[in-house]
């Protein structure tokens, strides 16, 4: 019985201790709060606040007085001129001089002779008929005989060419023709000449011959001919002609 008793008393000093407690308010979502358990909750007091509060107003200033972490300052790249590379010099052609002037020599000599195969030759006085064909006597300066003829055909070509361009003075229907009135031209004009479009590029130089590749506007389509060259008795000629 005593037990009980003093139990009781206990019981009742403890609550009574529990009555004047103070208790922090929950700010979450759980629903057990201080009202279920019948807690008084008693308000923070102003000093309470204000120390509470204090700490956290002398956080801000000393954040506030702290230095900002800026990043370092960089610099706008410099800007260089750039360097110019001077061009090389032109190096001096290794072709000695003789053959580019030979070569050059060579392709007047070409035009000229296709264009005499071609019509290129003044004429005029009487027509004479020889068959089929019409001729007219010769009044251009540089020719005064058949043997003229022969002699200014074989200067310039050999070879091959020479066969191709004597029928300038020979063969069944030359295009030059003695009769007895005197030299005379085959009648009638024909697509001739050659239309060179470049310098020679000269290679296969042996001393006495040498080969050279020209651009050339052969009836509106730029072909390349290739021509061999010889020195025959002190002058240089064509004796061979090919189309790339």
């Amino acid at each position: 019985m005593n037990k009980i008793f003093a139990f009781s008393i206990a019981s009742i000093l403890l609550c009574g201790s529990l009555a004047s407690c103070t208790v922090e308010t929950y700010s979450g979502t759980s629903s057990r709060s201080a009202q279920q358990f019948n807690i008084e909750v008693t308000p923070y007091t102003e000093a309470q606040q204000q120390a509470t509060e204090a700490p956290k107003a002398q956080e801000a200033a000393t954040t506030a007085a702290a230095p900002e972490n800026k990043a370092p300052e960089q610099k706008a790249p410099e800007i260089t001129a750039p360097q110019t590379t001077q061009a090389p010099a032109p190096q001096e052609s290794s072709v000695p001089a003789e053959y580019v002037t030979a070569a050059k020599s060579i392709m007047v000599n070409l035009n000229d002779l296709d264009m005499i195969d071609g019509g290129a030759v003044s004429t005029g006085g009487d027509v004479i008929d020889d068959g089929m064909y019409r001729y007219s006597n010769v009044t251009d300066p540089r020719f005064g005989s058949l043997s003229d003829v022969q002699t200014y055909v074989e200067s310039k070509v050999c070879g091959d060419l020479l066969y191709k361009y004597s029928e300038i003075y020979s063969g069944d229907v030359p295009m030059f023709k003695e009769f007895d009135s005197g030299l005379c031209y085959l009648q009638g004009g024909r697509g001739c000449g050659y239309n060179f479009k470049g310098e020679p590029s000269i290679s296969n130089i042996t001393g006495g011959s040498f080969t050279f590749s020209v651009p050339v506007d052969y009836f509106g389509d730029t072909q390349t001919f290739v021509i061999d060259a010889v020195n025959d008795g002190g002058l240089w000629k064509a004796c061979s002609l090919t189309r790339q």
